[in-house]
């Protein structure tokens, strides 16, 4: 794991990184406890480049990954995302895109990769063993949730829709797809980077 950035000042992150990679991950699972934990697989994957100067997006990542473990979709799964059997019969494997996912992935030493909570880094590194691939590990990590929950002196952390909520912001586009929680990530910005207060 690379530096974590949680006790770092907003200010110097902003001067020390030239961009922000947020990334968001959906994965499969079920309301039956058939898929544990473990074994639950990335079935898409988004990103979006932030400008740490702007705060603005300047580049867009997303792919549906097909699932090795638990091949077929539960119809929970799709409820919840929205992603069909057909998408993600139709999708490349997890070594496949994360292979092209990593090609993209600007090549600059000044880059800070940050997801709301800890739990997308954790899930790609659940993939990467299972396919034989080397831990992915980037240089400097950044929890937006618990960041957020600092700044805005909140009790306990919230998920995305909450913070939202609290900044009164509308979410755009649909819930539980990767590259949408992404791109709304990136309207929180202001409010943990730019002393906005929501609230």
């Amino acid at each position: 794991m690379g530096i974590e950035c949680n006790d770092m000042t907003l200010d110097v992150m902003r001067q020390s990184y030239d961009i922000m990679m947020i990334v968001d991950i959906e994965h499969t699972c079920s309301h039956d406890g058939s898929i544990p934990p473990d074994e639950r697989e990335i079935i898409e994957i988004g990103a979006v480049v932030v400008d740490m100067k702007s705060l603005e997006i300047i580049d867009e990542y997303c792919a549906l990954i097909r699932p090795q473990r638990h091949p077929l979709v539960s119809d929970f799964c799709t409820q919840i995302t929205g992603i069909t059997q057909s998408e993600l019969d139709n999708s490349d494997d997890f070594k496949t895109v994360f292979s092209d996912f990593l090609h993209w992935y600007p090549k600059t030493s000044k880059v800070l990769f940050a997801t709301w909570g800890s739990y997308d880094l954790v899930q790609i590194n659940i993939d990467c063993a299972f396919h034989n691939l080397q831990h992915f590990s980037p240089d400097a990590v950044l929890n937006l949730k618990k960041t957020f929950k600092k700044v805005n002196k909140l009790k306990k952390p919230v998920g995305l829709a909450r913070a939202l909520e609290l900044c009164q912001c509308e979410y755009n586009g649909s819930r539980h797809r990767a590259l949408d929680d992404a791109r709304n990530t990136v309207q929180l910005l202001p409010f943990i980077f730019s002393n906005i207060k929501p609230f």
